[in-house]
């Protein structure tokens, strides 16, 4: 059947298609990861948001096509999840400007609004790659085009013409991109696309599809105990912190937790022997703080009372505090962390489960403060943390960090007494000095850069790229370690998975300290899923 025109209806029954068909297929699309790491989440991302798009549709059937692209940009946008659902929400927020005034559109206007969703979606990011999702938009724009201008000017022609110029770009990819040509893979994102396009096609030209029946999880963003209404009864009363700074002698900071162990809980000492972070929930900061006035001088005392504070939040919608911090992390030991270092709310989420805009604006709400600092701790988190930052109803800023241990050293940096400016630019300072060590295991078998690799076999990455490959977890770690080790390196911070015994990994990190006896060794329960170790260098 020859297509004229497309209005709200046929839009959103080739959205709602598109949706369908790439939900069925997300999967292939998340096994097509460079890295043979188990984190691929490209397909589930796009999805998920196609998913939150094609709700406002099938909620709301409008015949006006401005009316129906509008809402289906708003649902992209807060379903957003990962660079490749934000890049995705960005073209159907570019399709969405273009029909603004608009009931219906012809084959030309349609050709133009995808010219518009291209351009949109490269402005969206810094630094635009070509071998990705944004090359597939852009030569399926020109290939409608060109369709247009030298053939047939039905919408079912040009349609086509999109569909198949995307499908010859994403064979292209791999010669873009000579990672995924060693990897033997298409782009993700370009794959991903190519399915919406290719189910919006199947609507388009009237073969049956299957509507997706569409329900969403709960948010999965877990509080800081600081909105509750209910007066809680706290076992200790004072949140105190310091910096501790040496006088003559080296700071002893086993020691220090040692004897701070059963003086409260959320006890947290980290640094090196020139200095040292205390954190500590008690009802006895004075003695805390005379213990460690014998051991070296102190700096930046903190001490708040929760009580009085939790008596404050219960007041609906006052903000108490100016400046806040949410924070992305996964692992209920990790999450443990970030709160005792005084993030106010932490997301769940990460590798897998990148939380989307909307998680992030509820979050930016819900928080107690005037100001907000927003710490994404994954690259692939970090554009739908920016994207809820440009819509947020507060001041908010996102710190790039890329990892958990950066996302735990910008905390490092943090002074509540400092404004949002200063402090995005002294944590992400902060993240630069920080080396980030992960260990993991391969899903499949690959071939990466000069890695030939076995399903199975223990992956060591440093930051963010493929090191080395091993048969023993430990053998793995050990080596990572010596290859970033640096001259200047005091402190290693080691956090254990939730597959990890904790008496495995003492006694690892036992046999590393006496191997490196100049350095200092923390251990800590991460809890985080299919990364058996976390390591920081600093």
């Amino acid at each position: 059947m020859r297509v004229e025109k497309i209005d709200g209806v046929l839009w959103s029954k080739m959205l709602i298609a598109a949706s369908a068909y790439l939900e069925e297929r997300k999967q292939a699309v998340d096994e097509l990861n460079v890295f043979p790491v188990p984190d691929g989440d490209t397909g589930t991302n796009m999805s998920l948001t196609m998913v939150s798009a094609a709700k406002t549709l099938l909620d709301n059937r409008e015949h006006n096509l401005e009316k129906a692209t509008k809402l289906m940009a708003h649902g992209a946008l807060m379903g957003a999840r990962g660079n490749s659902g934000v890049i995705l929400s960005q073209l159907l927020a570019g399709f969405a400007k273009s029909t603004e005034g608009k009931k219906e559109i012809n084959a030309l206007e349609f050709c133009q609004a995808l010219a518009v969703s291209v351009e949109t979606a490269y402005k969206a990011v810094m630094n635009p790659v070509e071998g990705t999702i944004l090359t597939v938009s852009r030569e399926a724009s020109e290939a409608a085009m060109n369709e247009l201008e030298n053939g047939d000017d039905s919408l079912n022609s040009v349609f086509q013409a999109a569909y198949h110029g995307a499908y010859e770009a994403l064979q292209k990819t791999p010669l873009m991109l000579p990672v995924l040509q060693q990897a033997g893979v298409v782009d993700a994102g370009g794959q991903g696309l190519v399915y919406i396009l290719e189910g919006m096609l199947t609507a388009l030209d009237g073969v049956l599809f299957k509507e997706l029946i569409i329900s969403f999880p709960p948010l999965n963003i877990d509080n800081k105990e600081t909105a509750f209404v209910e007066k809680k009864v706290l076992t200790y009363q004072y949140c105190t912190e310091f910096i501790l700074k040496k006088k003559d002698k080296e700071l002893p900071l086993q020691e220090i937790k040692a004897f701070l162990a059963d003086k409260g809980d959320c006890l947290l000492v980290v640094g090196n022997s020139e200095t040292g972070k205390i954190h500590i929930h008690t009802n006895l900061p004075g003695k805390v703080l005379d213990y460690c006035t014998g051991l070296g001088s102190l700096h930046q005392i903190q001490i708040d009372n929760m009580s009085e504070q939790s008596d404050e939040m219960s007041i609906k919608g006052e903000a108490i505090k100016r400046l806040g911090i949410i924070t992305v992390s996964f692992g209920s030991g990790l999450n443990d962390v970030f709160r005792s270092l005084g993030v106010d709310m932490v997301i769940n989420g990460g590798q897998t489960m990148n939380p989307s805009t909307q998680e992030f604006i509820n979050a930016i709400e819900q928080v107690m403060t005037e100001e907000v600092i927003i710490l994404p701790n994954n690259k692939n988190v970090f554009l739908a943390a920016e994207q809820a930052a440009n819509v947020a109803s507060k001041p908010t800023q996102v710190v790039a960090t890329k990892t958990i241990p950066e996302g735990i050293a910008a905390l490092m940096a943090f002074s509540a007494e400092s404004d949002l400016e200063t402090n995005k630019s002294k944590m992400e300072d902060a993240c630069k000095q920080m080396i980030t060590l992960e260990v993991t295991y391969a899903i499949r078998d690959a071939q990466y850069e000069n890695h030939l690799i076995k399903k199975g076999q223990i992956l060591g990455l440093g930051e963010g790229k493929l090191v080395l490959t091993g048969s023993k977890i430990e053998d793995v770690v050990e080596q990572l370690i010596n290859q970033f080790l640096q001259p200047n390196h005091e402190l290693i911070t080691v956090y254990y998975g939730e597959n990890i015994q904790e008496k495995d990994a003492a006694e690892m990190v036992e046999a590393l300290s006496q191997k490196y006896t100049q350095i200092d060794f923390e251990l800590h329960y991460g809890g985080q899923p299919l990364y058996y170790y976390l390591i920081s260098l600093e």
